[in-house]
Protein backbone atom coordinates (compact mmCIF):
# COMPACT_ATOMS: atom_id res chain seq x y z
CA UNK A 1 0.00 0.00 0.00
CA UNK A 2 1.19 3.26 -1.32
CA UNK A 3 -0.26 6.57 0.43
CA UNK A 4 0.67 10.37 -0.02
CA UNK A 5 -0.15 12.50 2.60
CA UNK A 6 -1.25 16.21 1.94
CA UNK A 7 -1.08 19.33 4.63
CA UNK A 8 -3.78 22.07 4.16
CA UNK A 9 -6.85 24.84 4.87
CA UNK A 10 -8.60 24.44 1.96
CA UNK A 11 -9.81 27.96 2.59
CA UNK A 12 -11.51 27.67 0.29
CA UNK A 13 -11.02 25.08 -1.43
CA UNK A 14 -9.90 25.95 -5.75
CA UNK A 15 -8.82 24.51 -8.79
CA UNK A 16 -5.32 24.66 -7.83
CA UNK A 17 -6.10 22.48 -4.82
CA UNK A 18 -7.48 20.03 -6.86
CA UNK A 19 -4.15 19.92 -9.57
CA UNK A 20 -2.19 19.61 -6.51
CA UNK A 21 -4.45 16.81 -4.67
CA UNK A 22 -4.10 15.06 -8.47
CA UNK A 23 -0.56 15.83 -9.17
CA UNK A 24 0.18 14.28 -5.71
CA UNK A 25 -1.07 10.75 -6.90
CA UNK A 26 0.33 10.69 -9.80
CA UNK A 27 3.63 12.15 -8.89
CA UNK A 28 4.12 9.50 -6.28
CA UNK A 29 1.80 6.61 -7.85
CA UNK A 30 -0.15 6.40 -4.55
CA UNK A 31 -2.93 4.00 -3.98
CA UNK A 32 -4.63 6.68 -1.42
CA UNK A 33 -4.58 10.48 -0.36
CA UNK A 34 -4.75 11.09 3.42
CA UNK A 35 -5.21 14.82 3.92
CA UNK A 36 -4.55 16.62 7.16
CA UNK A 37 -6.77 19.69 7.27
CA UNK A 38 -7.41 22.63 9.59
CA UNK A 39 -10.28 23.13 11.54
CA UNK A 40 -12.35 26.12 12.10
CA UNK A 41 -9.09 28.19 12.21
CA UNK A 42 -6.26 28.90 9.80
CA UNK A 43 -2.47 30.20 9.86
CA UNK A 44 -3.99 33.58 9.46
CA UNK A 45 -5.64 33.60 12.97
CA UNK A 46 -8.62 33.86 11.50
CA UNK A 47 -11.67 31.55 10.97
CA UNK A 48 -12.10 29.72 8.00
CA UNK A 49 -14.63 30.79 5.40
CA UNK A 50 -16.47 26.76 6.00
CA UNK A 51 -17.04 24.94 8.62
CA UNK A 52 -14.65 21.87 8.06
CA UNK A 53 -16.71 19.07 7.54
CA UNK A 54 -18.28 20.97 4.17
CA UNK A 55 -14.11 21.70 3.39
CA UNK A 56 -13.68 17.87 3.60
CA UNK A 57 -16.41 16.98 1.52
CA UNK A 58 -14.83 19.53 -1.08
CA UNK A 59 -11.33 17.88 -0.68
CA UNK A 60 -13.10 14.11 -1.22
CA UNK A 61 -14.84 14.88 -3.90
CA UNK A 62 -11.80 16.15 -5.68
CA UNK A 63 -9.09 13.86 -5.23
CA UNK A 64 -8.97 12.92 -1.67
CA UNK A 65 -9.60 9.82 0.26
CA UNK A 66 -9.16 10.53 3.93
CA UNK A 67 -9.25 13.58 5.39
CA UNK A 68 -8.20 14.37 9.13
CA UNK A 69 -8.39 17.61 11.25
CA UNK A 70 -5.85 19.13 12.46
CA UNK A 71 -6.04 20.60 16.24
CA UNK A 72 -6.21 24.29 16.48
CA UNK A 73 -3.38 24.22 18.70
CA UNK A 74 -1.52 23.94 15.38
CA UNK A 75 -3.52 24.88 12.88
CA UNK A 76 -2.73 28.57 14.09
CA UNK A 77 0.65 28.62 14.32
CA UNK A 78 3.43 30.13 12.54
CA UNK A 79 4.85 27.69 9.64
CA UNK A 80 7.09 25.53 11.50
CA UNK A 81 5.00 24.54 14.18
CA UNK A 82 1.62 24.03 11.54
CA UNK A 83 4.21 21.71 9.44
CA UNK A 84 5.02 19.62 12.35
CA UNK A 85 2.04 19.19 13.23
CA UNK A 86 0.65 18.04 9.87
CA UNK A 87 3.88 16.02 9.49
CA UNK A 88 3.91 14.36 12.70
CA UNK A 89 0.43 13.16 12.35
CA UNK A 90 0.88 11.78 9.10
CA UNK A 91 4.19 10.11 10.65
CA UNK A 92 2.63 8.39 13.31
CA UNK A 93 -0.79 6.63 10.98
CA UNK A 94 2.19 4.12 10.20
CA UNK A 95 1.03 3.92 6.88
CA UNK A 96 1.90 7.11 4.71
CA UNK A 97 5.07 6.44 2.42
CA UNK A 98 5.00 10.01 0.64
CA UNK A 99 4.38 13.56 1.47
CA UNK A 100 3.28 16.32 -0.90
CA UNK A 101 3.87 19.64 -0.95
CA UNK A 102 3.46 22.49 -3.46
CA UNK A 103 6.09 25.33 -3.81
CA UNK A 104 7.08 28.13 -6.30
CA UNK A 105 10.56 26.47 -6.62
CA UNK A 106 11.01 23.22 -8.54
CA UNK A 107 14.09 22.76 -6.75
CA UNK A 108 14.05 19.77 -3.78
CA UNK A 109 17.67 19.09 -3.58
CA UNK A 110 18.18 22.80 -2.90
CA UNK A 111 15.86 22.94 -0.59
CA UNK A 112 16.44 19.98 1.08
CA UNK A 113 20.17 21.12 1.55
CA UNK A 114 18.65 24.04 3.12
CA UNK A 115 16.38 22.38 5.69
CA UNK A 116 19.01 20.04 6.93
CA UNK A 117 20.87 23.51 7.77
CA UNK A 118 18.74 24.94 9.54
CA UNK A 119 17.95 21.71 11.90
CA UNK A 120 21.64 21.70 12.04
CA UNK A 121 23.01 25.83 12.20
CA UNK A 122 26.30 27.09 11.89
CA UNK A 123 28.09 29.40 13.48
CA UNK A 124 27.93 31.60 10.46
CA UNK A 125 24.09 31.05 10.08
CA UNK A 126 23.64 32.26 13.61
CA UNK A 127 25.72 35.28 13.48
CA UNK A 128 24.62 36.20 9.60
CA UNK A 129 20.61 36.27 11.71
CA UNK A 130 22.15 37.74 14.61
CA UNK A 131 22.85 41.22 12.32
CA UNK A 132 19.28 41.01 10.73
CA UNK A 133 18.05 41.32 13.98
CA UNK A 134 20.28 44.19 14.82
CA UNK A 135 19.15 45.60 12.10
CA UNK A 136 15.07 45.94 13.19
CA UNK A 137 14.29 42.95 11.11
CA UNK A 138 11.86 39.94 12.82
CA UNK A 139 13.34 36.70 13.42
CA UNK A 140 11.63 35.31 10.10
CA UNK A 141 12.99 38.54 7.62
CA UNK A 142 16.32 38.36 9.53
CA UNK A 143 16.38 34.18 9.02
CA UNK A 144 15.01 34.55 5.77
CA UNK A 145 18.28 36.94 4.66
CA UNK A 146 20.19 35.13 5.97
CA UNK A 147 19.44 31.93 3.56
CA UNK A 148 19.41 34.12 0.48
CA UNK A 149 22.89 34.52 1.10
CA UNK A 150 23.85 31.07 0.96
CA UNK A 151 21.41 29.67 -1.25
CA UNK A 152 21.05 33.02 -3.70
CA UNK A 153 17.78 32.95 -6.25
CA UNK A 154 16.02 30.13 -4.32
CA UNK A 155 13.07 32.24 -3.67
CA UNK A 156 13.21 31.65 0.49
CA UNK A 157 11.00 34.63 1.07
CA UNK A 158 7.57 32.92 -0.87
CA UNK A 159 5.48 31.63 1.40
CA UNK A 160 5.42 28.29 -0.27
CA UNK A 161 9.17 27.77 -0.18
CA UNK A 162 8.89 28.75 3.57
CA UNK A 163 6.41 26.09 4.19
CA UNK A 164 8.29 23.33 2.20
CA UNK A 165 11.21 23.95 4.23
CA UNK A 166 9.03 23.64 7.29
CA UNK A 167 7.77 20.20 5.96
CA UNK A 168 11.20 18.91 4.78
CA UNK A 169 12.89 20.33 8.49
CA UNK A 170 10.04 18.34 10.57
CA UNK A 171 10.34 15.28 8.30
CA UNK A 172 14.24 15.35 9.19
CA UNK A 173 12.96 16.16 13.28
CA UNK A 174 11.02 13.32 13.01
CA UNK A 175 13.45 10.90 11.43
CA UNK A 176 10.71 10.15 9.35
CA UNK A 177 11.04 7.75 6.33
CA UNK A 178 8.29 9.39 4.56
CA UNK A 179 9.86 10.74 0.98
CA UNK A 180 8.94 14.42 -0.16
CA UNK A 181 7.46 15.59 -3.54
CA UNK A 182 7.49 18.51 -4.50
CA UNK A 183 5.12 20.26 -6.77
CA UNK A 184 6.10 23.20 -8.51
CA UNK A 185 3.08 25.93 -7.46
CA UNK A 186 1.25 27.46 -10.58
CA UNK A 187 -0.02 30.64 -9.36
CA UNK A 188 0.33 33.55 -6.49
CA UNK A 189 -0.50 32.45 -3.75
CA UNK A 190 -0.54 36.27 -2.65
CA UNK A 191 -2.38 37.36 -5.63
CA UNK A 192 -5.55 39.26 -4.76
CA UNK A 193 -7.50 39.31 -8.14
CA UNK A 194 -8.84 36.71 -9.55
CA UNK A 195 -6.51 35.51 -12.92
CA UNK A 196 -6.10 33.00 -15.62
CA UNK A 197 -4.74 29.98 -14.55
CA UNK A 198 -5.19 29.32 -10.77
CA UNK A 199 -6.28 31.71 -8.54
CA UNK A 200 -5.15 31.55 -4.82
CA UNK A 201 -7.50 31.28 -1.83
CA UNK A 202 -7.06 34.48 -1.43
CA UNK A 203 -8.21 35.88 -4.32
CA UNK A 204 -11.21 33.63 -3.85
CA UNK A 205 -11.94 34.92 -0.33
CA UNK A 206 -11.54 38.76 -1.88
CA UNK A 207 -14.30 38.12 -4.51
CA UNK A 208 -17.08 36.20 -2.34
CA UNK A 209 -16.36 39.41 -0.26
CA UNK A 210 -17.63 41.43 -2.69
CA UNK A 211 -19.99 39.29 -4.03
CA UNK A 212 -18.82 38.29 -7.26
CA UNK A 213 -20.34 35.15 -7.93
CA UNK A 214 -19.18 34.96 -11.13
CA UNK A 215 -15.48 35.02 -10.55
CA UNK A 216 -15.86 32.42 -7.69
CA UNK A 217 -17.55 30.16 -9.76
CA UNK A 218 -14.41 30.21 -12.76
CA UNK A 219 -11.91 29.49 -9.01
CA UNK A 220 -13.60 26.88 -8.10
CA UNK A 221 -14.63 22.94 -9.33
CA UNK A 222 -18.32 23.35 -9.92
CA UNK A 223 -19.14 20.75 -7.01
CA UNK A 224 -17.16 22.63 -4.32
CA UNK A 225 -18.26 26.10 -5.97
CA UNK A 226 -21.72 24.37 -5.38
CA UNK A 227 -21.09 23.46 -1.82
CA UNK A 228 -20.04 26.91 -1.01
CA UNK A 229 -22.84 28.72 -2.85
CA UNK A 230 -25.19 26.45 -0.84
CA UNK A 231 -23.72 27.26 2.68
CA UNK A 232 -24.10 31.10 1.92
CA UNK A 233 -27.71 30.57 1.04
CA UNK A 234 -28.23 28.58 4.70
CA UNK A 235 -26.36 31.37 6.19
CA UNK A 236 -23.32 29.18 7.10
CA UNK A 237 -20.36 31.47 6.40
CA UNK A 238 -17.76 32.88 9.22
CA UNK A 239 -17.35 36.58 8.76
CA UNK A 240 -14.58 37.84 10.63
CA UNK A 241 -15.90 41.40 11.50
CA UNK A 242 -18.53 39.28 13.60
CA UNK A 243 -15.68 39.01 16.15
CA UNK A 244 -14.13 42.18 16.21
CA UNK A 245 -15.93 43.43 19.06
CA UNK A 246 -15.21 40.67 21.04
CA UNK A 247 -11.79 40.66 20.09
CA UNK A 248 -11.33 44.48 21.41
CA UNK A 249 -13.33 43.93 24.39
CA UNK A 250 -11.07 41.17 25.60
CA UNK A 251 -7.99 43.51 25.11
CA UNK A 252 -9.08 46.72 26.04
CA UNK A 253 -10.08 44.97 29.25
CA UNK A 254 -6.93 42.32 29.83
CA UNK A 255 -4.60 43.17 32.52
CA UNK A 256 -0.64 43.28 30.64
CA UNK A 257 0.28 40.43 32.52
CA UNK A 258 -2.25 38.38 31.41
CA UNK A 259 -1.60 39.46 27.67
CA UNK A 260 2.19 38.63 28.28
CA UNK A 261 1.17 35.23 28.98
CA UNK A 262 0.13 34.85 25.41
CA UNK A 263 2.00 32.38 23.64
CA UNK A 264 5.08 34.07 21.88
CA UNK A 265 4.13 37.58 23.41
CA UNK A 266 6.66 39.30 24.20
CA UNK A 267 8.98 42.74 23.89
CA UNK A 268 6.41 44.83 25.10
CA UNK A 269 3.59 43.95 21.98
CA UNK A 270 1.04 43.31 24.46
CA UNK A 271 1.28 47.07 25.45
CA UNK A 272 1.01 48.00 21.70
CA UNK A 273 -2.05 45.52 21.16
CA UNK A 274 -3.53 47.11 24.44
CA UNK A 275 -2.91 50.67 23.60
CA UNK A 276 -4.31 50.49 19.65
CA UNK A 277 -7.62 48.21 21.20
CA UNK A 278 -8.63 51.79 22.89
CA UNK A 279 -9.59 53.47 19.95
CA UNK A 280 -9.32 50.91 16.92
CA UNK A 281 -12.72 50.11 15.81
CA UNK A 282 -12.09 46.82 14.24
CA UNK A 283 -9.08 44.02 14.10
CA UNK A 284 -7.92 45.54 10.85
CA UNK A 285 -7.53 48.86 12.28
CA UNK A 286 -6.08 47.44 15.06
CA UNK A 287 -3.25 45.25 13.51
CA UNK A 288 -2.48 48.30 11.00
CA UNK A 289 -1.63 50.57 14.48
CA UNK A 290 0.37 47.85 16.43
CA UNK A 291 2.44 46.28 13.90
CA UNK A 292 6.46 46.90 13.63
CA UNK A 293 8.90 45.14 11.99
CA UNK A 294 9.50 42.72 14.52
CA UNK A 295 5.57 41.85 14.67
CA UNK A 296 4.02 41.78 11.48
CA UNK A 297 0.29 41.45 10.71
CA UNK A 298 0.53 37.77 10.50
CA UNK A 299 1.99 37.48 13.80
CA UNK A 300 -0.12 39.75 15.61
CA UNK A 301 -2.98 38.15 14.09
CA UNK A 302 -2.49 34.97 15.64
CA UNK A 303 -1.81 36.52 18.66
CA UNK A 304 -5.32 37.84 18.34
CA UNK A 305 -6.07 34.32 17.85
CA UNK A 306 -4.94 32.87 20.64
CA UNK A 307 -6.58 35.36 22.78
CA UNK A 308 -10.16 34.54 21.65
CA UNK A 309 -9.73 31.18 21.73
CA UNK A 310 -8.08 30.90 24.98
CA UNK A 311 -5.15 29.05 24.07
CA UNK A 312 -2.13 29.32 26.37
CA UNK A 313 1.72 27.56 26.73
CA UNK A 314 -0.16 24.26 27.85
CA UNK A 315 -1.68 24.12 24.43
CA UNK A 316 0.43 25.84 21.93
CA UNK A 317 3.65 24.35 23.26
CA UNK A 318 6.70 24.20 20.45
CA UNK A 319 7.56 21.04 22.76
CA UNK A 320 4.74 19.06 21.99
CA UNK A 321 2.71 17.16 18.88
CA UNK A 322 -0.58 16.44 18.35
CA UNK A 323 -1.47 13.62 20.41
CA UNK A 324 -4.80 12.60 18.53
CA UNK A 325 -6.67 13.80 14.85
CA UNK A 326 -10.43 13.67 14.31
CA UNK A 327 -11.40 11.73 11.39
CA UNK A 328 -13.45 14.82 9.09
CA UNK A 329 -14.52 12.23 6.28
CA UNK A 330 -13.48 9.47 3.92
CA UNK A 331 -14.68 7.97 0.28
CA UNK A 332 -15.94 4.58 0.78
CA UNK A 333 -13.49 2.67 -1.39
CA UNK A 334 -10.72 3.75 1.24
CA UNK A 335 -12.23 2.00 4.18
CA UNK A 336 -9.03 -0.38 3.60
CA UNK A 337 -6.74 2.81 4.66
CA UNK A 338 -9.27 3.44 7.75
CA UNK A 339 -8.39 0.01 8.55
CA UNK A 340 -4.39 0.80 8.00
CA UNK A 341 -4.44 3.88 9.94
CA UNK A 342 -6.30 2.25 12.73
CA UNK A 343 -3.56 -0.30 13.11
CA UNK A 344 -1.16 1.93 14.10
CA UNK A 345 -2.55 2.67 16.87
CA UNK A 346 -2.42 6.49 16.51
CA UNK A 347 -5.86 7.83 18.36
CA UNK A 348 -8.11 8.48 15.47
CA UNK A 349 -11.25 10.87 17.05
CA UNK A 350 -14.57 9.55 15.55
CA UNK A 351 -16.92 10.21 17.75
CA UNK A 352 -16.60 13.24 19.89
CA UNK A 353 -18.57 11.37 23.01
CA UNK A 354 -15.65 9.52 23.38
CA UNK A 355 -12.86 11.83 22.69
CA UNK A 356 -10.51 12.59 25.73
CA UNK A 357 -13.03 15.02 26.90
CA UNK A 358 -10.41 16.10 29.77
CA UNK A 359 -7.49 17.04 27.29
CA UNK A 360 -6.69 20.71 26.76
CA UNK A 361 -6.12 20.09 23.18
CA UNK A 362 -9.31 18.89 22.79
CA UNK A 363 -10.79 21.41 24.70
CA UNK A 364 -9.08 24.12 22.77
CA UNK A 365 -10.91 22.27 19.69
CA UNK A 366 -14.48 22.97 21.10
CA UNK A 367 -13.59 25.83 21.81
CA UNK A 368 -12.83 26.66 18.37
CA UNK A 369 -16.16 25.50 17.06
CA UNK A 370 -17.74 27.42 19.43
CA UNK A 371 -16.11 30.39 18.54
CA UNK A 372 -16.48 29.79 14.92
CA UNK A 373 -20.35 29.30 14.99
CA UNK A 374 -20.11 32.88 16.66
CA UNK A 375 -18.37 34.45 14.01
CA UNK A 376 -20.94 32.87 11.25
CA UNK A 377 -24.47 33.30 13.31
CA UNK A 378 -24.95 29.55 14.06
CA UNK A 379 -25.77 27.38 17.39
CA UNK A 380 -22.49 26.57 19.30
CA UNK A 381 -21.92 22.89 20.01
CA UNK A 382 -21.07 22.48 16.03
CA UNK A 383 -18.05 20.45 17.19
CA UNK A 384 -20.24 17.85 19.06
CA UNK A 385 -22.90 18.03 16.50
CA UNK A 386 -20.86 17.53 13.32
CA UNK A 387 -20.80 13.94 11.53
CA UNK A 388 -17.94 12.18 9.46
CA UNK A 389 -18.64 13.12 5.80
CA UNK A 390 -18.69 9.88 3.66
CA UNK A 391 -17.94 10.37 -0.39
CA UNK A 392 -19.35 7.06 -2.46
Amino acid sequence: MRAVGVIAEYDPFHLGHAYHLGQAREKTQADWVICVMSGCFTQRGQGALLAPALRARMALEHGADVVLELPVPWAVREAEHFALGGVSILHRLGCVTDLAFGAETDDLPALAQCAALLEHPTPELDAAVQAGLAQGLAHPAALGQALEKRFPGLGLEKPNNVLGLCYLRALLRLRSSIQPTLIPRAGDYHATCLGGGFSSATAVRGAFARGDWSGVSRAMPAAAYATLRAAAQRGEIFRSGRLDPVLLHLLRTAEPEALRRLPGCAEGIENRLRDAAQTAVSRQELLAAAKTRRYPYARLSRLCAYLLLGLTDREVNPQTLPLYARLLGFRQEARPLLRAIKASGFPLVEKVAHAPGCNAVFQADMRAYDLWCLGADQRPGLGYRQQIVVVA
